[in-house]
């Protein structure tokens, strides 16, 4: 692995369950509830469903719109016919696969981690409306208080430009994602996410791992865009129709590695086929923050001690 301080990084997230999401404890793990809708009844008699009606399963965290009318007894997992899935709940949200589907809650939201394995990385992505983070690693292992990491990082509205017409007149915004990639490990860390904001509070992902890093850096010339899926037609009158649909980020990435790494980044990037990961091409640059996976990636063996590799990376939605 890279120590360059510009070297690529993957973080592969840990996946999140029941057993590191503990919502039983007192006080829960979160202050998000699960209650989207009601939960499915497939008890006896039951409850009978029409078609558009919606249920959500504790068990999946999954949301469920019935597909016909008379749904008796039918269960949304496995009766497909009956049943089709929606998408998170909005408690699970931020931990799916995708980072459009946003966790929403007014002016707080917080979740505890308990992972039961190291990890140094944090990802907190797509955010509106937020003001503030605080961060708190605990660790029974430290002794008393235990408190091993604290921050707390500000959101507030910047500007890009430092000249005095855009500071009282020009476009301000918030950034929408936070990322650290040093947090101190520790295998029985407690992590504690707070989430302050306004109204419209919401975060698309969480994310939670141990980093790689691989490379002496990216190369100039990387590219960065997005893939836009809304709609954009004309219809036969010559009027645009626009809906405005999810989109995904995208990187292209020319990295400089060593010898030693060619054949440990090629059986790393063989290992994560279709895995989703967080991909850092660079700190300065919030647009070659990646949530997704690789399309395909070249490692061109051009010099005796030194390689070249292409990378391509696309988001997920």
């Amino acid at each position: 692995m890279s120590t360059d301080a510009n070297a690529l990084v993957i973080v592969p997230p840990l996946a999140i369950t029941d057993s590191i999401l503990v919502t039983s404890g007192s006080p829960p793990a979160t202050n998000v509830p699960e209650n989207d809708y009601a939960e499915w009844d497939g008890g006896s008699p039951g409850t009978t469903y029409a078609t558009g009606d919606r249920v959500i399963l504790t068990s999946t965290h999954k949301i469920y719109e019935s597909l016909q009318d008379g749904n008796l007894n039918k269960n949304p997992v496995t009766e497909t016919l009956w049943w089709v899935e929606v998408g998170p709940t909005n408690r699970w949200a931020v931990f799916d696969t995708s980072v459009s589907t946003q966790t929403t809650q007014s002016t707080n939201i917080t979740y505890t981690l308990e992972p039961g394995v190291g990890f140094n990385s944090l990802a907190i992505l797509n955010l509106t409306d937020a003001d503030e983070i605080n961060l708190t690693i605990t660790s029974a292992s430290a002794g008393s208080p235990g408190i091993v990491y604290s921050d707390t990082i500000d959101l507030g509205l910047t500007s890009p430009f430092s000249d005095w017409y855009n500071w009282f007149f020009g476009i301000r915004s918030r950034p929408t994602q936070y990322i650290i990639t040093t947090l101190p490990v520790y295998v029985d860390g407690v992590l504690e996410i707070e989430i302050l904001g306004g109204t419209d509070l919401a975060v698309g992902v969480i994310a939670i791992g141990q980093q790689q890093r691989f490379g002496r850096g990216i190369r100039l010339g990387a590219r960065v865009g997005i893939q836009d899926y809304s709609r954009k037609e004309t219809n036969e009158f010559g009027e645009a129709v626009l809906v405005q649909r999810a989109f995904a980020k995208k990187a292209n990435f020319d990295l400089f590695i060593d010898k030693a790494e060619v054949d440990t980044l090629q059986n790393y990037l063989t290992s994560l086929r279709a895995v989703p990961a967080l991909w850092i091409g660079s700190t300065e640059y919030e647009s070659t923050t990646v949530f997704g996976f690789y399309k395909n990636f070249d490692i061109l063996l051009s010099y005796p001690e030194h390689a070249d590799c292409e990378l391509e990376v696309e988001g997920l939605a």
